[in-house]
């Protein structure tokens, strides 16, 4: 019955959520207008605002908020660590990092199509540089693999910071904008970016369930039921990677859902299994999607970074989990 309650109030959060998304801005539209839109019938004005700008923006905040909160589920699961984060394993930094360098150096295009394939790279250079130094010869070794992305993040973000300097003032403001979390990607052809890699590692990940929750049991455990642990974990590890560097490349570096979604959602469930996986992406869109209409809202012109909002209910929730897994 609770689980039951559970995904109503789920569901209910997420179309009410679309709905603001839809008619909250500067141009306020009511449900009517909304509707008129929908079937057609509105303004020029309300099908620009609708279709062109707010209906994009509403499904890159779901699917990139999906996929972060997948990511987050999975290096927690591939780790044993609660406090596992794509933001933490220098995912986020090595796509600011290249964003940093193709535009100051290669390109001064922020709509260009190139720039979300190129935050891809980074985050995936950074990631496999992680992995690097994070592995032994049998397995990854969780905390070193920590320890590494801490490391690798700490570089890769100093770096940055150097690169500032010789960036031009228009590319150094959209990488401090990117790098806060704001969602840049607000067109449909980021949409059809992040969509074809959910639609094909989501389905992928729940065949796998299995291998997953059985990998949760510890490393030991998984062996003995006959589990290729090397091979699953570089398996999960790639699934993971590609899930967070294409949502950051198209929503910004957002940190925190990764970590926020998979224990709101053992929470409910109690238990890491298929439920507890998509109940953790559904988390992660919430997350994201109310994080940007809380920051188009705040202030009252202009708006806050949907990044900024998800770090101020982050950060004091990374605490609380570092101080409860404190031995």
């Amino acid at each position: 019955m609770k689980k039951h309650i559970s995904w109503l109030v789920l569901m209910g959060l997420l179309i009410t959520g679309c709905l603001l998304s839809l008619t909250l801005g500067t141009l306020n539209l009511s449900l009517e207008d909304l509707f008129r839109v929908l079937v057609g019938q509105g303004t020029t004005a309300q099908n620009l605002v609708v279709v062109d700008f707010r209906l994009p923006r509403m499904l890159i905040s779901i699917l990139a908020g999906m996929g972060l909160a997948l990511s987050g589920y999975l290096f927690q699961a591939i780790t044993h660590n609660d406090l596992a984060d794509p933001g933490i394993l220098g995912i986020n930094a090595g796509a600011g990092f290249t964003v940093l360098v193709y535009l100051g150096f290669f390109a001064n295009n922020q709509a260009s199509w190139m720039l979300p394939l190129i935050a891809c790279l980074g985050s995936i250079g950074a990631a496999f540089l992680v992995y690097y130094c994070g592995r032994q010869a049998e397995k990854i070794v969780p905390n070193r693999l920590l320890l590494s992305g801490v490391a690798v993040n700490a570089g890769i973000s100093a770096l940055t910071l150097i690169g500032t300097i010789r960036a031009s003032s228009e590319s150094y403001t959209f990488v401090t904008s990117w790098l806060a979390g704001t969602i840049w990607g607000t067109t449909w052809q980021h949409v059809f970016l992040l969509i074809p890699w959910l639609v094909t590692l989501f389905p992928v990940i729940l065949i796998r369930g299995r291998t997953l929750r059985v990998m949760s049991l510890g490393d030991e455990t998984a062996i003995g039921l006959g589990v290729r642990l090397k091979a699953s974990q570089l398996f999960f590890l790639l699934c993971a990677l590609c899930l967070a560097a294409v949502s950051v490349s198209v929503a910004g570096s957002i940190s925190f859902i990764g970590l926020i979604a998979p224990h709101i959602a053992n929470s409910i469930v109690e238990k890491k299994n298929t439920v507890s996986l998509v109940m953790t992406g559904i988390i992660g869109s919430l997350l994201l999607l109310y994080s940007d209409i809380a920051g188009r809202l705040i202030l009252d012109s202009g708006e806050i970074a949907a990044g900024i909002v998800v770090s101020v209910v982050g950060t004091p929730y990374f605490v609380y989990q570092l101080l409860k897994t404190k031995h």
